[in-house]
Formats: C-alpha cells, sequence, structure tokens
C-alpha cells in the first residue's frame, strides 16, 4: 500500500520543468517550524531545478521524453534497487503522467530532443476542458475498483464502516 502514494508524487515529477506546476513552484510554507526547516531545503532545490529546466530546454520537452525518465529512474534503481515496488511506483507515476500528456493537443517530445510530437489521440484534447475530466473520472474510477480487486480488506474494511 506504501506505493500507491509514491506513484501519486511520481506522476508530478514531470512537472518539475513548469515554475507554474505543483513541485515547480515548490512546496509551500509550513505552520509548524519543525516541518518548515524540512520543507524549506527541499522547496529551494525544487524551484531551482525548475528555473533552470525550464531555462535550458522549456516546459513538456526533457522531462516529458524517455530520455527524461530513463535520467530520472536510473539513478532511482541505483539507490532504490532493493525495493522493486517503489521504483515500480516512480515509473507507473512518471509514465502515467507522460501518457496523460500524449491525449492533449500539444502532446509529448517521447524522443527528445528530436522534435516529433507524439499523440494517443489524433489532434488531441484541449487541457482542462470536459472530454479530459470525463478520461481523468474514468481513470479514477477503474484505479479505485483495481485496487479493491488487489486488496479486497479494503471492501470489508468499508462496508463495516
Amino acid at each position: 500500500m506504501y506505493a500507491y502514494p509514491v506513484a501519486v508524487v511520481a506522476a508530478w515529477l514531470p512537472d518539475v520543468d513548469n515554475p507554474r506546476s505543483t513541485l515547480g513552484n515548490g512546496l509551500s510554507r509550513r505552520k509548524n517550524p519543525i516541518a518548515n526547516a524540512v520543507t524549506r531545503p527541499i522547496s529551494w532545490m525544487l524551484r531551482t531545478a525548475s528555473f533552470t529546466l525550464v531555462r535550458v530546454v522549456g516546459h513538456r520537452t526533457l522531462t516529458h521524453s524517455l530520455l527524461g525518465m530513463a535520467i530520472f529512474l536510473l539513478p532511482a534503481w541505483l539507490l532504490l534497487g532493493s525495493f522493486p515496488d517503489l521504483i515500480l511506483a516512480l515509473a507507473a507515476g512518471c509514465v502515467s503522467h507522460v501518457v496523460a500528456d500524449s491525449l492533449n493537443t500539444p502532446g509529448v517530445p517521447l524522443l527528445w530532443p528530436l522534435r516529433w510530437r507524439f499523440r494517443l489521440l489524433p489532434g488531441g484534447m484541449r487541457s482542462g476542458g470536459i472530454a479530459e475530466f470525463f478520461v481523468a473520472a474514468t481513470i479514477f474510477i477503474l484505479t479505485a475498483w483495481a485496487i479493491y480487486e488487489v486488496y479486497p480488506a479494503i471492501g470489508r474494511l468499508l462496508a463495516q464502516s
């Protein structure tokens, strides 16, 4: 079960090249001074990485490519190789983000630095539109169902509530 939150956070990673994204904007300040002391250095690193990436390669380039995923996942595998569930969760999160972005009109540059953009739908769909909402809702429902099937105890726990 610990791998699911890791996959959710990893799904934000490809947008670290956008200073307006959740990670690119850094972590928000905390009211707790101890939590703030922990998050400030991480926030500074995220903002620095975001600013550097957007200035050097732009948004939806390196971080949305196979090369970018390899650059991220190889060190993660070397550091966390004894935790295959975490590696799989990191990969699933990153890949799910890139697949979702490949549904949008601009597509993704899977073979960056080549300029060719990959789209799963001809022409793509507008980001933030009703079609994107229905795709996201469908994926959420299917994911919840899959987790329920893999962990039947969750269903029993919810039935007792």
